[in-house]
């Protein structure tokens, strides 16, 4: 794999045109590239799925990069038992897949529970464990699988930091880019895998990152900033029949993120499903997260990359990638 020993790499500085970058991933997905394990069609998804919690230098760190990597791998490994390379003489398998399974045995957890339920404590330092083995192969492969465009990165500063003009091609192109990940990625696992495990396998991998309890954000909305109407159509909340939504849908951003969820009673909830509404209400979510911003004792998740601008460029992102069927409440 070209790249995979590299420490450090840096994004080429060029003029590049949304050919080129077509031109540059349909590269990266071929058969040109090596791909001896999955983890790069892995570690693809985790930036994919982190697009829209860069800082405002469109930095991500490792470890946000690898506890997505984590997630991932945690089903596809444990839930659907895929291998994650090929056969050997001794069978041997990835440093990934015998580290979740020795996590099992160590941590006594049973092999069916889902990674959202572990305590953060037990995830954190399964994280590192994979981080600290996976980082030295995968970065550097993608990287120069890429072409040396898609981001800057360093293994000892532990971070990447993307290509602004490969950062806007993506968010632009988000899901049709996911799509081939996984198309490639699907194709890479048939090859590995025995038949029987393989059925259904794009959907598995469609699936791989499951949506949170939300419940947590329900009691911090209602209960402690006390939003006691539907967000869309402003009927009082009755407790037992408040519904928590992705303002930008879920399928979409693919994170739990504070600043995205809002209060909606269930007839509301079901009809919007996953669609946007008018760009009114986006406003209307700007003013509601400077209202917490200012209420909050402690930080909650994501408001330290959360910026207004942002919101609207993602809302503008989500039309540009297919979710333009807008519903008014």
């Amino acid at each position: 794999m070209a790249g995979y020993d590299l420490n450090e790499g840096y994004f080429i500085k060029k003029q590049l045109t949304e050919d080129d970058f077509w031109s540059g991933f349909s590269s990266m997905f071929s058969n040109k590239a090596v791909h001896d394990t999955s983890y790069k069609f892995g570690f693809f998804k985790s930036i994919l799925d982190s697009l829209y919690n860069t800082d405002d230098n469109l930095i991500l760190t490792f470890d946000q990069l690898f506890y997505k990597f984590t997630e991932i791998y945690w089903n596809l490994v444990l839930k659907y038992n895929l291998r994650q390379k090929a056969k050997t003489k001794n069978d041997r398998e990835t440093a990934l897949e015998r580290i979740l399974k020795d996590a099992l045995e160590k941590e006594e957890i049973i092999r069916d529970v889902s990674f959202e339920v572990l305590s953060d404590e037990v995830k954190l330092r399964i994280c590192h464990k994979v981080k600290m083995k996976c980082k030295e192969n995968v970065v550097g492969a993608l990287f120069r699988d890429s072409g040396d465009v898609l981001y800057s990165f360093s293994k000892k500063a532990e971070y990447i930091q993307l290509n602004p003009i490969a950062y806007a091609f993506m968010t632009k192109h988000k899901k049709i880019l996911e799509k081939m990940n996984y198309f490639e990625w699907a194709k890479f696992l048939e090859k590995v895998n025995e038949d029987m495990v393989i059925r259904n396998l794009l959907n598995n991998l469609d699936t791989i990152t499951l949506r949170n309890d939300l419940s947590y954000y329900r009691k911090i909305l209602f209960d402690e900033f006390e939003e006691r109407k539907c967000f869309y159509c402003g009927k009082e909340l009755k407790e037992g029949k408040i519904h928590v939504d992705h303002f930008i849908p879920w399928s979409f951003i693919k994170d739990d993120n504070i600043w995205n969820l809002v209060l909606a009673c269930p007839e509301c909830n079901l009809k919007k499903s996953d669609k946007l509404t008018p760009d009114n209400y986006v406003e209307n979510l700007i003013i509601r997260n400077e209202q917490l911003q200012e209420e909050i004792q402690a930080p909650l998740r994501g408001f330290a990359s959360y910026k207004k601008q942002k919101l609207r460029y993602i809302y503008y992102w989500a039309k540009c990638n297919g979710y333009d069927e807008i519903w008014i409440p």
